[in-house]
């Protein structure tokens, strides 16, 4: 009668290794999940810079209609050409950035106990389809 559990908890006699089996509940895979955050906290604050560029160029605009000067026309066009040059360069790095989030994505879901449909793999997506989206006006 004794044998009919030996087989089954087996495995936890072994303190160290009912540790490392339960590692993944006590949060092993925050550890991923904490470079990828990073990551996602990085590209906010670029997609920031590119909404504050973008009012920006919109309050330029509007000054470059009312203004009478050709000095003022010409120092705002400037400007507003130097602001464009530094969108650009964000929105290729935003999107540089997201492409490398896809595929540390798809890299991730290789790791025991953050597979497909898992808790890690949905957040993942998740994050990245919103910033997606939240970027998706500055394609460039």
């Amino acid at each position: 009668m004794n044998d009919l559990f030996s087989d089954s908890f087996k495995k936890y006699t072994d303190q160290n290794q009912q540790v490392d089996e339960d590692d993944v509940e006590a949060g092993r895979e925050n550890d991923t999940l904490d470079k990828f955050f990073e990551d996602v906290e990085n590209v906010k604050s670029e997609i920031k810079n590119v909404e504050m560029l973008y009012q920006k160029l919109h309050e330029a605009n509007e000054e470059n209609k009312t203004a009478h000067n050709t000095k003022t026309v010409k120092v705002t066009g400037a400007r507003m050409d130097s602001d464009v040059q530094q969108v650009l360069k964000l929105v290729k790095f935003i999107k540089g950035k997201l492409k490398a989030l896809k595929r540390s994505n798809a890299a991730s879901q290789k790791i025991p106990g953050c597979g497909p449909g898992s808790s890690v793999d949905r957040t993942r997506t998740s994050v990245v389809s919103g910033l997606r989206k939240k970027a998706q006006g500055y394609d460039g």
